[in-house]
């Protein structure tokens, strides 16, 4: 998962001692026989070695690399040299320093972490259950991603000559909320994401699929509302930074530090508690309301177009079905600074996922070239 580059230069015995400890942190590669890398981690042992690290990443034909230089001989300035001559080449480039290679353990741990988060995101497979979207154009082109349309025709069939999940059918006590499921479980057992155009399929189905989606996304799959490729992507990239699942949802209102989201549906293992209602606009069945846990999240919004995020630490204030006006699970969160959303947001759907990953995140979407504001 990464490369160590050292000049003898700096002496034979020197360079292994910081091998050696480099070592009990990561797994390191052969710099001379680079396999394919889309982010690779490159540990500079000691300077005079950017030539060497230009080099392995042509090779590897790698986007970008992941940096990281110590305060000792010269490395953190052949770290920052290599970024520089990455970026002049029009790859991109995230460095990561320590004042002693003796105290880069945590560092070089979560230096592995982003590069693989964000290699995750190159070449994802992704079900888009509704029609073709400029955005599914999009993520092709930039991401590589392979996206596979499935009409919400084919989907209903499949939904409909499926077995009822068990899981499903025993917590939500309707045999058509588990016969999506079945469907919509046996599409993610071969893709990484799939986004469904829910309003859609609620308008002609007259009930929604909120409450599948509520359990997928607690069962480790990765399931987007309103055919939204983008927050998809978020979703995708906080469960490989945060471990868990996250939280899709739209803006209600903002005050200053404060800001209230909602939506009909949210990931079952991120709540304390949760119920079944009137989906919010239609009033069909069903919507899902929940109680999320109080505590430090990380939002990220990403735009239509991914061009540009944003950002955030955040604190989740209060939680629950308390505003008639919006969709069923609702939670009141206070930024670490005024916010302005009508300014700031690039989008409505923000997602949520529980512990601080904020910094990870951003250094994860530099590799991806989205620029990034923290709220």
């Amino acid at each position: 998962m990464a490369y160590f580059l050292a000049s003898a230069v700096h002496g034979v015995d020197y360079v292994a001692e910081v091998e050696r400890y480099v070592a009990r942190y990561v797994s390191l590669k052969n710099p001379e026989r680079p396999e394919g890398e889309r982010f690779p981690v490159i540990i500079h042992g000691t300077g005079g070695t950017t030539a060497q690290a230009l080099e392995l990443v042509e090779k590897a034909g790698a986007r970008g690399a992941v940096l990281v230089g110590f305060g000792e001989y010269n490395s953190f300035a052949s770290a920052l040299h290599t970024k520089a001559e990455l970026e002049a080449s029009g790859r991109t480039a995230v460095v990561y320093h320590c004042p002693s290679y003796a105290e880069c353990g945590p560092v070089l741990a979560k230096a592995v972490r982003v590069s693989a988060a964000a290699s995750s995101l190159i070449g994802v497979k992704a079900v888009l259950i509704g029609s073709k979207t400029r955005q599914a154009d999009i993520v092709r082109e930039r991401f590589g991603w392979h996206v596979e349309v499935v009409s919400l025709a084919d989907f209903e069939s499949a939904a409909a000559n499926s077995e009822p999940d068990g899981e499903a059918l025993s917590l939500f006590k309707d045999e058509r909320v588990a016969k999506v499921a079945a469907a919509l479980r046996k599409l993610a057992s071969g893709a990484d994401l799939i986004a469904i155009q829910c309003f859609p399929f609620l308008i002609k189905a007259r009930y929604t699929p909120c409450p599948a989606l509520a359990l997928l996304n607690a069962k480790g799959s990765t399931v987007a509302c309103e055919g939204d490729l983008s927050a998809g992507f978020a979703m995708l990239l906080l469960r490989r930074l945060a471990g868990e699942s996250s939280w899709i949802a739209n803006v209600v209102e903002s005050r200053g530090e404060r800001a209230t989201f909602a939506h009909c549906t949210v990931s079952l293992d991120l709540v304390e508690r949760w119920w079944t209602m009137p989906h919010f606009e239609s009033g069909l069945p069903y919507g899902i309301a929940g109680e999320l846990r109080r505590g430090v999240y990380t939002t990220v919004s990403i735009s239509p177009g991914f061009e540009k995020a944003v950002v955030g630490r955040v604190y989740v204030e209060r939680s629950g079905n308390y505003l008639q006006s919006a969709c069923r699970t609702q939670a009141t969160v206070r930024f670490g600074r005024p916010v302005r959303l009508e300014a700031e947001a690039p989008a409505n759907h923000h997602v949520f996922a529980p512990g601080d990953v904020a910094a990870e995140a951003v250094d994860v979407l530099k590799l991806l070239s989205i620029s990034t504001v923290i709220y």
